[in-house]
């Protein structure tokens, strides 16, 4: 799918029950995602829908309303703020005879747009694939009213038709087969640091929120960070020592946003491994956002629907520099975290996350004193576990001190093996 250019009129669709400050922010966030695309929206319309129309989605008399708009105001495409069917996008660029597209295609083609690791590219060609065929079967279903021939043979235009959803099937297998090789070296990846014992942290959070500015500021990583959304598609994972001295895994991942289309979470579930992976997250949110609790809220839904949430320990409230609303303010405030209040971009709370991060890593490590036969490999077994400190000698035996995770410690001091692991 190539990024979309040009001019949009924009039709913001309102839910029934839907407040007025709801409908704003949602338009305002549709308008984001437009001009992360360069695209400028000439004309903007909003409907109530009480009843979805099987032709339009929209009412028969709201849809001649925005073809009168089209006439006036000769858009190169008409965005709908809302999922769409295949059938509605068709019966609707009929009437309005311009391309129309709906919120997932938006999205679609801003990871188009953003997406650079082979795997990213990998999954939203299987997204787009799959986004496409239901419309290509549409549009069969369309042409099969115009066949012609002994006993309704299907004309040219079908057969072109059928033949590329054959191309598609083809290539949506080819590609669910790479993706999942992709898969199977980055769980390969992760055992291997699980089995060494590092701890790791995943950076989650609504788009736009300050994720890679707060991986740039501690791993000096110089992951691209722009004021755009989902500017980070690719989880770029680096090394940090703590002031601790623990050394940790710190994880960046893909943003959240409302109303992400399914196909698209699915899409991009081995980027969303990381944070059902990580052993701890930390929740971004973005203080200068107009709906900032909003935006907490939906990225609280989606770690739950992930069954992740009960892994944040840390809210890191950034860009306090600009404080949009202090209700949400202080009910970001009033969260069960570890509240680190800054704006990283400035340089603000480096120092309270690292702090919040040691904190969090202390409460999954202890540190442990084994002594065992001067002969034996105690040495080599604890250094493939822990964080040796130091070690003693004496005439018959060798004293290790180290740091170790929780879960692991009680194979080395003989305490009960913990039922599952892992740490509270």
């Amino acid at each position: 799918m190539s990024a979309m250019e040009g001019t949009v009129l924009l039709v913001s669709v309102r839910e029934m029950g839907m407040s007025d400050r709801a409908s704003f922010l949602k338009e305002a966030e549709m308008r984001s995602l437009l001009s992360t695309l360069e695209l400028q929206v000439v004309y903007a319309l909003s409907f109530t829908v009480r009843e979805k129309n099987n032709q339009f989605y929209i009412g028969k008399g709201q849809a001649e309303t925005v073809k009168e708009a089209v006439l006036a105001y000769s858009p190169d495409e008409v965005v709908i703020d809302t999922s769409i069917s295949p059938r509605q996008e068709s019966h609707l660029e009929k009437l309005f005879e311009v391309p129309v597209s709906d919120r997932e295609a938006v999205i679609l083609s801003i990871f188009f747009q953003n997406a650079r690791s082979r795997e990213a590219r990998l999954q939203i060609e299987k997204a787009e694939a799959e986004y496409l065929r239901p419309r290509l079967a549409d549009r069969e279903a369309n042409l099969s009213q115009q066949r012609g021939g002994v006993r309704g043979a299907k004309g040219e235009g079908e057969r072109r038709i059928e033949l590329q959803r054959r191309r598609i099937d083809e290539r949506i297998r080819a590609l669910a087969s790479a993706i999942q090789e992709s898969s199977e070296v980055r769980n390969i990846q992760r055992q291997a640091r699980m089995k060494a014992g590092l701890f790791s942290f995943a950076l989650v959070g609504y788009t736009n929120a300050g994720k890679s500015t707060i991986l740039n500021a501690l791993t000096d990583a110089d992951v691209l960070a722009e004021d755009k959304l989902f500017a980070t598609l690719d989880t770029v994972t680096r090394s940090l020592k703590l002031p601790n001295g623990q050394k940790v895994l710190l994880s960046d991942t893909v943003g959240f946003i409302s109303d992400l289309p399914a196909g698209l979470v699915k899409a991009f579930s081995s980027t969303l491994e990381e944070a059902l992976s990580a052993d701890a997250l930390i929740i971004v949110a973005d203080a200068s956002h107009p709906d900032a609790a909003g935006c907490f809220r939906n990225t609280k839904e989606t770690l739950e629907s992930l069954n992740a949430y009960h892994k944040a320990k840390i809210l890191v409230i950034n860009k306090t520099d600009s404080i949009y609303d202090d209700i949400s303010y202080s009910y970001l405030k009033s969260q069960d975290f570890i509240i680190v209040e800054a704006s990283m971009k400035e340089g603000i709370g480096r120092k309270e996350l690292l702090d919040a991060m040691c904190k969090a890593t202390d409460e999954a490590y202890e540190d442990i004193e084994v002594t065992e036969s001067a002969s034996s490999d105690i040495i080599s077994r604890l250094s493939a576990d822990a964080s040796i400190r130091t070690i003693e000698y004496s005439d018959d035996t060798v004293t290790v001190k180290a740091r170790i995770r929780k879960n692991i410690s009680p194979k080395y001091t003989g305490k009960p093996q913990p039922s599952s692991p892992g740490w509270k």
